[in-house]
C-alpha cells in the first residue's frame, strides 16, 4: 500500500473573528484569569494532565496536546480521516507480508532552527524514545527503525505488524531536531535512561528543535502554558500568534468562559451542560470515546481481589446502567477494554448483566462477606469528558456494599492517584486509557505481563492463553484482524482483572470563528485549528 502527501491540513489564514482574548495572568484552577481582546490569540480551557513536554517522555493528555502544536511525526490524522496519512513524511509504503513500513521524507520539511528533518533526525527520535525506557518507550518493543538515506526511513518487524502507520500517530514518536538533542545531553544510545541530560531543553522558550507552526514560550503544569507561532514553519503560516492553554478543573467554569468569549474552546464540558448551550456564536460537537473507564482490581494476595470469585462478584453487582446514567448524555455502556470504535469490540448487548443477588451469594461462598477494599481514584480528575470520578467512586461504594463488601474511598489528586496506580499499590482502582495511537493493538497493554496488566499483578505466567491470543491479533493481517481481536478481547472479560464500566462521549465547545475538530482519537490536534 501506498500513501503519499495530501493538501496540507494548516495554510496561511485571516483571523477575522473578534473575540479572542489575550490572557495577562494565569489561573490553577477555577478562577477565569483575567483577559484583553487579541483576535491573534487563541484561549483554550482544559483540565490539566501534564507532566513533559519532551516527546519521548510524554503520557499525559495535556502534554499530547500541546505537542500537536511544536512537534511533527512522520504521519498523523487529517480531520476526521481514521486512516494515518503523511506529514513529516511525504509518502509511506507498506511491504506485502506487513513486516516493513518505508517513509519517504518531505524534503521540504524543516526543523524551527531552519535544519531540514532527516533520516538521522527521525531513527535518533524514535531510539531515543526506546532507550529513555520511560513510560511511552513500550511503543517501539519490536520494532527497528533504520535510515538508508536521509530521506529514507524504514521501520520494521519480525512479524506481521500492520499496527506501524497508526502507531507512528502518537505525539511520543514525535521527530527532534537530532544535533540540537544531543549538543544539550540528549542521547539514543542503550543507556540514554541514565545518560541523557536534555530533559531541560524541551522546557525552554522558543528551542527550535519541533517542526511544527508553534513553538513554546512557557509550560507550567499547574496553570498555563503558551505556545508563540514559529515564524520558519516550513507549512506556511501558522494561525495565530499565540495559543494560551489554561488549567481550568471546573466545568462550569469553562462553560462560562467560553459562553462570556473569554476562551474559544473548552475541552472538557460534559454532555448535560453542553446541552444548556445555546447560541450562534457557539458550536457544540459530540464525538465517540476512543477509550473506557474501567476499574483495576489487583491480584496482589494481600488485597481481597486477589480471590477470581470476589472479582467475578464485583463485575456482576456493579449496576452499569446507573453508572452510565451518572455520566451523562451520550455515553455508552462498555462491553470490554476495546471501545466500540474500533475493530474488535464486543457488542453491548453481549455485556456482563448485573445480578446483585447472585453476587452477593458469591461473595458469602467466597467468605469475603465485609472484606474490606481501598478504592483509589483522582478526585480532579474531569479529563474524561468532564465526567467527575467522585460521583463515579461514590456509587461503585454503594453498589458493592449491597454485595457485602466494604469499600473505602481513598481520593487523592491525580498525580499521587496515577503513581500509587503505576507502582501497583492500589486494591481498586479507576481509571481510563487515553489510547496513544488508532488501532486495538494499543489496548493490548492490558494483558498479562504487559504495561497495565503488571500494575494490577497480573502474569504471563498467570493467563498463557490470552498471551497466545494476543500475539496473535498483533500479527493478524487484514480480514483475519477482527477476529483475533474479538478472542482477545473476550477473553479478558473471562479472565483479566478488570471491570469495564463505559464509554463516554467527548464534547468540543468552540467559538464558531474558530476551526476546532476532534481527530478520530478524540484528540485536538493544535497544528489543525484555524480561524473560519
Amino acid at each position: 500500500m501506498n500513501t503519499k502527501h495530501p493538501r496540507r491540513a494548516v495554510a496561511a489564514l485571516a483571523v477575522a473573528a473578534s473575540g479572542l482574548l489575550l490572557v495577562t495572568a494565569c489561573s490553577s484552577g477555577d478562577a477565569a484569569p483575567a483577559a484583553s481582546s487579541n483576535p491573534e490569540v487563541l484561549v483554550i480551557d482544559q483540565s490539566f494532565t501534564a507532566q513533559s513536554i519532551d516527546p519521548a517522555t510524554i503520557f499525559q493528555v495535556t502534554d499530547a496536546i500541546v505537542a500537536t502544536g511544536i512537534y511533527q511525526t512522520l504521519v498523523s490524522y487529517q480531520g476526521d480521516d481514521p486512516t494515518p496519512q503523511p506529514l513529516l513524511a511525504s509518502a509511506y509504503d507498506v511491504s506485502e507480508d506487513g513486516r516493513s513500513v518505508t517513509f519517504t521524507l518531505d524534503e521540504s520539511a524543516t526543523f524551527a532552527n531552519g535544519k531540514p528533518v532527516t533520516g538521522d533526525d527521525v531513527v535518533f527520535s524514535l531510539e531515543r524514545l526506546r532507550n529513555l525506557k520511560s513510560s511511552p518507550s513500550y511503543l517501539m518493543d519490536g520494532l527497528t527503525v533504520t535510515a538508508p538515506d536521509e530521506h529514507t526511513v524504514v521501520v520494521a518487524s519480525e512479524n506481521p505488524a500492520s499496527y506501524i502507520p497508526s502507531l507512528l500517530t502518537s505525539t511520543a514518536t514525535s521527530i527532534v531536531e537530532a544535533d540540537a538533542v544531543r549538543a544539550a545531553g540528549g542521547s539514543d544510545a542503550d543507556d540514554a535512561a541514565e545518560t541523557d541530560g536534555a530533559a531541560a531543553l524541551f522546557t525552554s522558550a522558543e528551542n527550535g528543535v519541533g517542526s511544527g507552526p508553534y513553538q513554546l514560550e512557557s509550560y507550567d503544569t499547574n496553570s498555563q502554558i503558551t505556545l508563540v507561532s514559529n515564524p520558519e514553519w516550513w507549512g506556511g503560516d501558522a494561525a495565530y500568534e499565540r495559543i494560551v492553554i489554561r488549567n481550568v478543573k471546573n466545568p462550569q467554569q469553562q462553560k462560562s468562559n467560553v459562553e462570556s468569549g473569554e476562551s474559544q474552546i473548552a475541552l472538557d464540558i460534559p454532555g448535560r451542560v453542553a446541552e444548556g448551550i445555546s447560541t450562534e456564536a457557539l458550536d457544540v460537537n459530540a464525538y465517540p470515546s476512543p477509550e473506557v473507564l474501567y476499574l483495576a482490581m489487583t491480584m496482589d494476595a494481600s488485597s481481597p481481589t486477589s480471590d477470581p470469585a470476589v472479582r467475578d462478584a464485583i463485575r456482576l453487582g456493579l449496576d452499569y446502567d446507573a453508572l452510565v446514567q451518572l455520566a451523562g448524555p451520550g455515553t455508552l455502556r462498555a462491553a470490554g477494554i476495546i471501545p466500540s470504535n474500533l475493530i474488535g469490540s464486543i457488542p453491548a448487548d453481549d455485556a456482563i448483566q448485573t445480578d446483585v443477588e447472585a453476587a452477593k451469594q458469591m461473595i458469602e461462598d467466597a467468605g469475603a462477606t465485609g472484606s474490606k477494599i481501598t478504592f483509589d481514584y483522582a478526585n480532579d480528575y474531569t479529563r474524561l469528558a468532564g465526567i467527575d470520578y467522585n460521583i463515579i467512586a461514590q456509587a461503585v461504594q454503594t453498589q458493592l456494599a449491597a454485595i457485602g463488601l466494604t469499600v473505602e474511598l481513598n481520593p487523592t489528586p491525580t498525580s499521587t492517584s496515577l503513581q500509587r496506580y503505576i507502582d501497583g499499590e492500589t486494591q481498586l482502582a479507576l481509571w481510563s486509557w487515553p489510547p496513544d495511537y488508532g488501532d486495538p493493538d494499543n489496548l493490548l497493554v492490558f494483558g498479562p505481563g504487559a504495561l497495565i496488566g503488571e500494575r494490577v499483578q497480573w502474569t504471563a505466567d498467570d493467563a498463557p492463553d490470552v498471551v497466545a491470543l494476543g500475539d496473535t491479533a498483533r500479527t493478524a493481517l487484514g480480514d483475519d484482524r477482527e477476529p483475533a481481536y474479538l478472542a482477545w478481547n473476550e477473553a479478558l472479560v473471562e479472565q483479566a482483572p478488570y471491570a469495564y464500566l463505559l464509554e463516554p462521549t467527548f464534547t468540543l465547545v468552540s467559538s464558531s470563528a474558530v476551526g476546532a475538530k476532534l481527530d478520530p482519537m478524540a484528540n485536538l490536534n493544535l497544528s489543525q485549528i484555524a480561524a473560519n
